[in-house]
């Protein structure tokens, strides 16, 4: 008479002839089948279309040699300009990996700063980005304030006289005698290359470097005071550009804008420059320090326009009421 074996062990085989039969659901004994044929057949065995990674490729050479440039850093922005990445180029000048998505800029700066930055929109898919990487130039600039100012006693700065014996022996204009100091921000506009953004220090200088050679606009804001743009053209070397005095006050523009479809961003260019800020979620947008003048405000959704208007800026305050960004695109 047959004895069933109790020991577990054992349970499984007995002599290693008989197995023990194993009941299992039949939804999990369906998914186990097909969870094998995917492994077994691979993704390029022709039962379906396999996913295919996406790769940013990017190349940072030389201009002048054409050798690849090592240890250039390559941003990846979106088109908000909120950044997602960063990689740096190895030996061969490249930097790549995987990403998804569309309308993204690729801006790449050299942390020696030997090559001035460079960008450039992300095209097709998969399509691979070369920069050819120039030397850049230096500057040197002070931005001071005509004054009055309005600042703590223990940020205020002693008066400074300028040296206008240094601006081309010009003579010294009569509200200019003194000036002091003034924390700026300063963007560089070229003609070819990516927008440089920079600071002064509390004392009002600024070391730009790399810059493109050839001709910029500075676009110079501070706070209270109207936002100057000026021209130079920059040559090799240490371009000496003075000092740049800002005048108080300017206009504030200001506006709601009816929502339909959300806005990013607002700007408002005026000289060839402009200067944009985000939207609130309620619509109200405000921009200081702008110069008297014929400029166009814009409306944007990402990097893709909404409107424009022109705008005649005088006044301190410049309040243009609602604006509906369909009726203002319909009547362009």
């Amino acid at each position: 008479m047959h004895q069933e074996i109790l020991d577990p062990a054992l349970r499984v085989s007995t002599s290693g002839r008989r197995w023990r039969r194993i009941r299992l659901p039949a939804g999990l004994l369906v998914l186990g089948v097909i969870l094998a044929i995917a492994f077994f057949r691979g993704p390029d065995s022709g039962g379906g279309e396999a996913v295919t990674p996406v790769f940013l490729e990017v190349w940072t050479v030389s201009a002048e040699e054409e050798r690849p440039v090592e240890g250039v850093e390559v941003r990846v922005i979106l088109s908000s300009g909120e950044e997602l990445m960063s990689r740096y180029t190895g030996p061969d000048g490249q930097a790549r990996w995987e990403h998804g998505g569309a309308d993204l800029v690729v801006r790449v700066e050299d942390p020696q700063g030997r090559y001035f930055p460079q960008e450039q929109e992300l095209g097709k898919p998969g399509e691979a980005l070369l920069f050819k990487l120039r030397e850049g130039v230096s500057a040197v600039l002070d931005v001071n304030s005509a004054g009055p100012i309005c600042m703590s006693a223990d940020l205020a700065p002693q008066p400074l006289e300028l040296p206008w014996s240094q601006l081309d022996e010009q003579p010294r204009p009569e509200a200019a005698r003194l000036s002091m100091p003034v924390r700026a921000e300063v963007e560089v506009w070229p003609m070819e290359g990516a927008v440089i953004r920079s600071a002064t220090r509390a004392d009002g200088h600024l070391d730009l470097e790399p810059l493109p050679p050839g001709n910029v606009k500075l676009l110079i804001s501070a706070e209270g005071h109207v936002r100057t743009v000026l021209d130079f053209t920059l040559v090799y070397g240490k371009n000496r550009l003075g000092q740049v005095v800002l005048q108080p006050g300017g206009t504030t523009l200001k506006g709601r804008l009816r929502i339909r479809e959300e806005a990013t961003a607002v700007s408002f260019r005026f000289e060839g420059v402009s200067v944009k800020v985000p939207a609130l979620v309620d619509g109200n947008f405000e921009i200081t320090g702008l110069p008297a003048g014929r400029g166009t405000l814009l409306g944007w959704n990402g990097d893709r326009e909404l409107f424009r208007l022109p705008v005649d800026v005088k006044g301190a305050i410049l309040d243009l009421g609602e604006i509906d960004p369909d009726l203002v695109a319909a009547t362009r």
